[in-house]
């Protein structure tokens, strides 16, 4: 028996059904593509920024190993307790300046940079000639100076 041959409107029929089909087959995959890349762009934004941030940790790491090493050192220790805590070497007497221009002077003990008050105050004795002054009879007038000197 031979095969009846379909008659052009079925072909057409046929062949419009595929391209449809293949038509929404392509827009699935276009989607899922385009999704993909969006999905990329941003592992690859959190991964730049992820590593922006590890790149600081290290730096902020590195400089608190150097401070940590920094404190540890004799020199550091010492200068730390002479000035919070106003310790002394034997035989060192310890001098605090006050600047008298401000009008108030606190009474002794309420030092706010000294708030455990073990800084000793000693008196000191005012002079005539301001500390500048000195420095520069120290430095250029050498007979002022020790004249100046004699009278303190």
């Amino acid at each position: 028996m031979p095969v009846p041959k379909s008659s052009f409107v079925g072909r057409l029929i046929r062949w419009r059904f595929l391209i449809v089909v293949n038509l929404f087959i392509v827009a699935f995959l276009g989607m899922s593509l385009g999704r993909e890349v969006v999905r990329s762009r941003s592992i690859s934004a959190e991964i730049t920024s992820l590593q922006n941030e590890a790149e600081s940790l290290v730096t902020r790491n590195i400089e608190i190993s150097e401070l940590k090493t920094a404190m540890q050192t004799e020199s550091y220790i010492e200068r730390e307790a002479r000035l919070k805590l106003g310790l002394q070497k034997p035989g060192e007497t310890v001098v605090v300046i006050q600047d008298d221009s401000g009008g108030e002077n606190a009474p002794s003990g309420t030092d706010p940079t000294d708030p455990l008050g073990y800084v000793i105050e000693e008196v000191d004795v005012d002079s005539a000639v301001a500390n500048p002054t000195k420095w520069w009879y120290y430095f250029f007038d050498k007979n002022s100076f020790n004249v100046m000197s004699d009278y303190e």
